[in-house]
């Protein structure tokens, strides 16, 4: 089976982003976005280059997948489309809400989104499929939000016994203690993989944070191929996984 992960950055660089997604579809069983628009913002400003639409856009760039979306606030959440796949729940968990991110500002003195984890459980192979968009800002280091972040993810995984595959944008450096207690847990793709960046070119601060996504596997997924692919459609780069 193969999955690939890849924050959209709201659809940005759209005819890319498309020719990508199609390209890649005919061999990809799951596909795990994050930064999905999916209508217009209720309480946060638009930005222009945005793709309001996106989610209903590559729902038609799939049509033999099965899309299903995880609202963070109205216009924007983070998405995992299957093909083939029985589905057999899903379910969406707040990490983080609005009240606990108010002392973090990252855009006009906004607050940001509440961090939300998918989680779409598969029947047949028996697997849990985990998405996230971690806590944005602070330089991607650990802080006291990242931390509760970290313990409550980690606590929604350890209630299931079944083989995961976690994976996101989780807005941190590799050498963060977050990071390293995920890779107690689980298998840590990224930082055994020789690929010195998850960013594209498009990311002006790549050179001092070069690392942003990741995937974590539990011990019973075996692990046939990852890649952290070349193409430019995002501020991130797309990663791919192969597995058994």
């Amino acid at each position: 089976m193969k999955l690939i992960t890849l924050n959209t950055w709201c659809g940005k660089i759209y005819e890319p982003l498309k020719k990508f997604i199609i390209d890649h579809s005919n061999d990809t069983d799951i596909f795990c976005f994050q930064e999905i628009r999916n209508g217009k913002y209720l309480d946060y400003p638009e930005r222009n280059e945005e793709v309001t639409n996106l989610y209903k856009d590559i729902e038609a760039m799939l049509p033999n997948f099965k899309g299903y979306y995880t609202e963070m606030v109205p216009g924007v959440g983070i998405a995992t489309f299957v093909k083939n796949l029985k589905v057999e729940k899903i379910n969406s968990s707040i990490i983080l809400s609005t009240e606990e991110l108010a002392n973090i500002n990252i855009l006009q003195n906004m607050t940001p989104f509440p961090r939300v984890l998918q989680i779409i459980s598969l029947k047949n192979p028996k697997i849990s499929i985990c998405n996230f968009h971690g806590v944005p800002g602070d330089l991607k280091k650990d802080t006291k939000e990242r931390d509760l972040q970290t313990k409550r993810v980690l606590k929604l995984l350890n209630d299931s016994e079944e083989p995961k595959i976690l994976v996101g944008d989780f807005n941190l450096n590799i050498d963060t203690k977050a990071i390293v207690e995920f890779g107690e847990k689980m298998k840590n793709l990224v930082k055994e993989s020789t690929f010195k960046t998850t960013r594209s070119s498009l990311y002006e601060r790549k050179e001092i944070m070069p690392f942003a996504d990741y995937i974590f596997v539990s011990k019973d997924i075996k692990v046939k191929n990852f890649k952290v692919l070349p193409d430019e459609v995002s501020d991130h780069l797309a990663l791919e996984l192969e597995f058994d």
